[in-house]
């Protein structure tokens, strides 16, 4: 039985992952969070077997949200600015846009929980509206409207708090 989950495993992994790192914000948690979602699919008695993928999302989520309960922690507000890029660019634009994709990701984690989890999984992960509807166990106009004010406070949070450093990078001169 765990051979048949190998393929499976190796390509919902990094998926998973990204979902729990938004949730949670740590690198640590989110493994333990995915872990320990593989461990009960693997232990199931396999009625989920046709929605394996999606069964796993939301037991990522509702680990997650034990975890908050038993911690008693609303927010989490942990940044890394570390990665990588490909792209061959200069120092200076690579800092920029390193600060950039930080300043996003704190923004993300800043959402409100509901908002956040929406945005990561059609956002980030790709997942059509009825199909976080479905892993999240809402109907879809509810999906619809988080994302709508997700991506509203996005935009607002992050042309407000861009503003300033644009203005003394210009010398307050528009």
């Amino acid at each position: 039985m765990r051979e048949k989950y190998a393929n499976f495993f190796s390509s919902s992994l990094p998926k998973l992952r990204r979902f729990a790192y938004g949730l949670c914000g740590s690198v640590v948690t989110a493994e333990d969070l995915v872990q320990e979602a593989f461990t009960r699919l693997l232990s199931s008695d396999g009625h989920q077997e046709q929605y394996k993928e999606q069964w796993l999302f939301r037991t990522v989520r509702n680990l997650y949200i034990d975890l908050i309960r038993k911690e008693n922690i609303r927010d989490r507000h942990y940044m890394s600015a570390t990665g990588s890029s490909d792209i061959d660019i200069d120092g200076a634009a690579q800092i920029e846009n390193l600060i950039t994709l930080a300043h996003i990701r704190e923004l993300i984690l800043q959402l409100p929980g509901e908002q956040r989890e929406v945005l990561l999984l059609v956002g980030v992960e790709g997942y059509s509206y009825r199909e976080a509807a479905e892993i999240l166990d809402l109907p879809i106009g509810t999906v619809t409207s988080r994302l709508a004010r997700a991506r509203n406070r996005l935009l607002y949070s992050f042309s407000e708090n861009s503003m300033p450093e644009e203005a003394a990078a210009d010398g307050g001169v528009k």
